[in-house]
């Protein structure tokens, strides 16, 4: 797969991730969130920042 290939899919995650994150956000029942909303938060938070990591470093690869 070449860079810029490589750059567009890691983009796709990053957008995937960002939904579940925005997903999670909503699921959280203020002022007394769950334990497994709170999860499910940290879960997709984690994975979101992931994929924006792996996003830019394709970026950085793909602008050489």
């Amino acid at each position: 797969m070449d860079t810029t290939s490589e750059w567009y899919a890691a983009v796709k995650e990053w957008q995937r991730a960002r939904d579940e994150l925005t997903a999670a956000i909503a699921a959280i029942k203020w002022p007394n969130p769950t334990p497994g909303c709170l999860e499910n938060y940290d879960r997709a938070y984690a994975h979101e920042t992931e994929a924006r990591d792996r996003m830019n470093a394709a970026y950085g690869r793909s602008r050489r």
